[in-house]
């Protein structure tokens, strides 16, 4: 049933595509931090003083930011909800883009944590298919790619 909805897709450009989606993250992250909302001392000469930055679009840009961070990890942890083969997916996802984990140090603590002992090979066909099903539940259109 997937493929008859997403058959047009480019799976391979799809799959690199949620992969630059899930790494940016970290420039969403940072952008919050760097535009959360502050209010200025008001000014005590009585004449306006303009600022570079209004109230209401300093909340609005940090919003946005805090939305798109947020909605990366979000990926992973609805992935991961889905069902208990989803889970180890998600948790891929999570620790690869997310947190940036080495394949080798992603698949040793899949290995641990969930008593997989999955092979190289294995993992990296886990982490394809974790980055294919995590493409088709992203809210953001903009990561399927169609051919």
């Amino acid at each position: 049933m997937v493929d008859s909805v997403f058959g047009n897709l480019d799976k391979e450009a799809t799959k690199e595509a949620f992969k630059k989606y899930l790494q940016d993250w970290k420039k969403w992250k940072l952008k919050a931090l760097q535009r959360f909302p502050t209010i200025g001392s008001p000014s005590m000469d009585g004449q306006p003083h303009g600022s570079s930055h209004e109230p209401d679009k300093q909340f609005i840009n940090y919003s946005e930011a805090s939305y798109q961070y947020q909605t990366r990890i979000k990926c992973c942890t609805i992935l991961m909800s889905v069902g208990e083969d989803e889970e180890i997916l998600g948790d891929i996802l999570l620790h690869r883009f997310i947190k940036g984990w080495s394949a080798i140090k992603t698949m040793n603590y899949i290995n641990e944590h969930y008593n997989a002992y999955m092979s190289e090979r294995t993992f990296r066909m886990k982490q394809e298919q974790a980055l294919w099903e995590g493409a088709l539940m992203c809210p953001d259109d903009s990561v399927r790619i169609k051919r």
